[in-house]
């Protein structure tokens, strides 16, 4: 009879589960206590590369600005959510993109954003514009966008990830694009309100939003190169990947942040 083998495999073995819990640790730990300044600041300069952070542009729950602007804010809280709920609601592993109807609705709401994007634009500059900007178009034109990304992208990274093919869609009906949209609703309302009490749950989850986005693309090309595409069972062997590209996204943001910074004072700004 042969011998079952002694090797388990990487994200099985105990060393490499402690370190990866180390890890996410750590970085929480750098997030919420590092001495110096406050959360809600280390925030605002890990997102700065980023976005112009426009104080005309920006909401202020509590009196203190968000560490995006209205238009960010809406991108990435809406992208975040809109994943958490394909997630919550079993759609995490979906492979296929909604039907074509349903995608033109998720563009048209895209298209919105451009649109308003470009006409506050042509205001700053002196242009001739179609309407006067205000930051409830940008949130509601962000967080439709935010929808829109979550909807379209999960399908190619979960493709290009997972080895068992999964015909279901990220969106596969307008009943399931409605459910998504209270929680966009609810987004909308909360930051609208500028009540000190999402100050913080806001900032952190357009935080994450930008975070995981950019990781995705690491991921995305961490996987390809390593030849490891559609080779994965199990988020357990993905999430060492993901660390990787988490880190990465870190020092990306970190470094888009800090060359800003420099460019501004260069200029005197």
């Amino acid at each position: 009879m042969a011998q079952k083998s002694q090797l388990q495999p990487i994200d099985e073995r105990p060393w490499m589960v402690s370190i990866q819990a180390l890890f996410y640790l750590g970085l929480f730990a750098a997030l919420m206590f590092y001495p110096g300044t406050s959360l809600l600041e280390r925030l605002h300069w890990l997102d700065s590369g980023i976005c112009a952070q426009l104080p005309g542009h920006s909401f202020y729950p509590g009196g203190q600005p968000l560490p995006l602007c209205a238009r960010n804010t809406g991108i990435y809280l809406g992208f975040i959510v809109t994943l958490l709920m394909l997630y919550a609601t079993g759609h995490g592993r979906a492979q296929r993109l909604p039907r074509w109807p349903i995608i033109v609705v998720l563009l048209v709401g895209a298209l919105a954003l451009v649109v308003d994007g470009f006409n506050s634009l042509f205001l700053d500059l002196g242009l001739r514009h179609l309407y006067q900007p205000h930051n409830l178009l940008r949130l509601a034109t962000g967080l439709a966008t935010g929808l829109a990304l979550a909807a379209l992208s999960l399908p190619a990274l979960n493709y290009l990830f997972w080895r068992e093919d999964n015909r279901q869609r990220s969106v596969p009906s307008w009943t399931t694009l409605i459910l998504l949209i209270p929680g966009l609703v609810f987004s909308f309302f909360a930051v609208v309100s500028q009540s000190g009490l999402i100050l913080y749950p806001v900032a952190l989850l357009s935080t994450a939003g930008i975070v995981t986005l950019v990781s995705s693309v690491n991921l995305l090309l961490i996987v390809t190169i390593g030849k490891r595409d559609q080779t994965f069972t199990r988020y357990r062997e993905l999430l060492p990947f993901f660390s990787l590209a988490l880190l990465l996204a870190l020092g990306e943001m970190l470094l888009l942040a800090q060359l800003k910074f420099s460019l501004l004072s260069m200029f005197g700004m």
